[in-house]
């Protein structure tokens, strides 16, 4: 039913065993009675195999844990970026805005200061004309 496997002993006698895949616990008294070396290897590699198993289960939750908290991290940051592209284009569109508010304001100021220059040129023109009307009236 297992299938078997035979081994020699110290006295070169052939026995029986069968094969090791998943042996119940009488068949593995069995075993023991036989040959003790065999069956303590045979319970140290069932221990060993359950340890592997348990490892193996943390490290899939930790993984499944990892996978959860980057899903969640993943979802946290998409957000942030489409908050952040809205607000660039606002802050695009007040930028474009401001920039001509400033080109307005700087024609302004130059026609500002051509008015400016060309009322002093007339100031001054008015001025010497003053001069020379009191220059005149004096002689």
């Amino acid at each position: 039913m297992y299938g078997s496997s035979s081994t020699s002993s110290k006295d070169d006698t052939v026995i029986s065993i069968p094969s090791t895949k998943k042996r119940p616990a009488a068949v593995l008294e069995e075993v023991a009675q036989r040959d003790p070396k065999l069956a303590k290897r045979i319970m140290t590699n069932r221990r060993s195999a359950m340890r592997a198993k348990e490892r193996k289960k943390m490290y899939i939750q930790t993984l499944e844990c990892n996978i959860q908290r980057l899903q969640f991290e993943l979802a946290a940051l998409t957000a942030q970026l489409e908050q952040w592209q809205v607000d660039t284009l606002y802050i695009t569109a007040e930028n474009n805005r401001l920039k001509e508010c400033l080109h307005h304001i700087l024609e302004d100021i130059e026609l500002q200061d051509a008015l400016n220059y060309h009322s002093r040129n007339e100031i001054e023109l008015d001025d010497n004309l003053v001069k020379e009307l009191l220059a005149h009236s004096q002689k």
